[in-house]
């Protein structure tokens, strides 16, 4: 669970990073230049990746570019006749020893977890707070006036309005019961054309459902509050939000009623303090920074052209970035076989599930075969010419299942193995059985007829019914002096179980 959990999180935050900065160029090089309101799109889908703890693999999804160990082609194994039992040769063999643990990892998911916590439940009291502050406020009926700009913005939804001490701007408060709230005085202060343009802003912040995405924008900084980054997309994402609405209202205005728009804002960002900041409730606020952006917009605005092109801009970004790439297919390694295997041999297939640990310096492939045998009980034998006695092997294996050192070995030597009542046969590889380079993915072996060959054999599978395969990656480094294959097991937490080395010299 700790290592799934470590995972997720490693996961989304490189991945989330990877978005959130490419939208924060995106938005540094476009701003005044594309509407906010596909700006702030684009924020919230980096927002969202940081938050998916599982998206859906695709072909088209940009996490495919990143570089991973790519499949190989299957490896068959050769299951036949009773043979001899192979000679004994003297090696060493050391005893298994559980893979090294990763005591860092609890502890820096100790840290994240105490820092999420922390911030969210601050996030929810500030929330209970206020709503408790809401018990006084007082119900206004707005009558025409909140009917006019719902229709101006083509709102379905209904609002209610309140007075209340508990806000210092005008703001809107909920998602599902949304609410309407003037800071008290607001009424007596500002005129009845100052207070439409006011309820036509937060009428475009319940169209955006910005209150949703306040939310949306609190988890992802609570579970990333490490990450600076997540925090100055999050300003950004509050900046353009402030500027759609602006372009809501000022859309739904005549072009003569604009100008006095950007004046009401002017005045009351000017008389009227920032409202705090509670995930529930977004606001008419701005920072000086925030502020000039806004006059200059609203002094320039002009009717958003090229919407069809930008929205589809944001949805390609969108399935591109909150997909993964796909997972490789299953490698499966087969026996090739005309015939069932008999329950000694498969009772022999089952004896190589042991975990061993070796080190062979400069070994041949017997010292390789008898190194198994010492640690299974498993018997070999060599038929005439199928080794290369000149060949010599580095081999370095830790909790490593015997088969697959009896596999990786014998793949690269150049050879097949049949399994036997009595043991397994080495022998000289078909020239069309070819080698797997590198690749990753599962591992289960199964019984499967011979083309050409009578007969169906039934399934008899390495590892028994209800085991989990064996996840395993494998890589292949080429010189001039040697090739290596390293494979390396992992569970299903992604935890390395076992590792392999073989160095073939040359």
């Amino acid at each position: 669970m700790t290592a799934a959990l470590a995972s997720w999180l490693f996961a989304a935050t490189w991945k989330g990073t990877l978005l959130v900065a490419f939208a924060l160029v995106v938005h540094r090089v476009a701003r005044n230049r594309i509407p906010s309101r596909w700006l702030c799109a684009l924020l919230l889908v980096a927002v969202l990746r940081l938050l998916a703890p599982v998206a859906p693999a695709t072909t088209f999804s940009v996490f495919n570019l990143v570089p991973a160990a790519e499949p190989g082609p299957p490896v068959e194994i050769v299951a036949g006749k009773a043979l001899e039992r192979a000679p004994r040769i003297p090696v060493a063999v050391r005893t298994a020893t559980p893979p090294p643990q990763r005591p860092w990892i609890p502890l820096l998911l100790g840290l994240w977890a105490t820092g999420a916590a922390f911030f969210m439940i601050r996030a929810v009291a500030q929330t209970v707070r206020f709503r408790r502050r809401l018990r006084f406020a007082r119900a206004v009926d707005l009558g025409p006036l909140l009917d006019d700009c719902r229709e101006a913005l083509h709102l379905r939804r209904g609002v209610r309005v309140a007075v209340t001490e508990a806000v210092a701007a005008p703001s809107l408060h909920g998602w599902l019961r949304p609410m309407l709230l003037l800071p008290d005085g607001f009424l007596e202060s500002f005129s009845r054309e100052q207070l439409r343009y006011a309820v036509l802003h937060e009428l475009a912040h319940l169209r955006r459902s910005d209150v949703l995405v306040n939310w949306i924008a609190t988890a992802a900084a609570a579970l990333h509050w490490f990450n600076p980054l997540v925090r100055l997309a999050l300003a950004r994402l509050a900046e353009e939000r402030e500027l759609a609405c602006d372009e809501l209202a000022l859309a739904a205005l005549r072009a003569e009623e604009r100008q006095a728009y950007g004046g009401t804002v002017l005045e009351i960002v000017d008389r009227l303090r920032t409202t705090q900041l509670v995930p529930a409730l977004v606001g008419m606020t701005a920072t000086p920074q925030q502020l000039k952006r806004r006059i200059v917009m609203i002094a320039s605005f002009k009717q958003p052209r090229y919407s069809v092109l930008f929205a589809a801009m944001v949805v390609a970004v969108g399935l591109v970035t909150l997909t993964d790439a796909q997972a490789h297919e299953p490698r499966v390694m087969h026996f090739k076989t005309g015939a069932p295997l008999s329950p000694e041999a498969h009772a022999i297939v089952q004896s190589l599930e042991k975990p061993v640990t070796l080190d062979l310096k400069s070994a041949s492939v017997h010292d390789a075969l008898f190194a198994i045998t010492n640690a299974t009980g498993v018997n070999f034998t060599i038929t005439d010419g199928a080794v290369d006695s000149a060949l010599r092997l580095n081999i370095q294996g830790e909790t490593i299942p015997a088969h697959m050192v009896l596999l990786e070995t014998s793949s690269a030597a150049g050879l097949a193995v049949k399994f036997t009542d009595t043991g397994v046969e080495i022998l000289k590889a078909p020239a069309e059985l070819e080698r797997h380079p590198h690749g990753e993915g599962d591992r289960v072996m199964f019984m499967r007829k011979i083309e050409g060959a009578g007969g169906e054999p039934p399934a008899m599978p390495l590892r028994e019914p209800g085991q989990r395969p064996l996840r395993f990656a494998i890589e292949a480094e080429h010189d001039g002096s040697s090739d290596v294959r390293k494979v390396t097991l992992r569970d299903e937490d992604g935890q390395t179980t076992g590792t392999l080395r073989i160095e073939v010299l040359k």
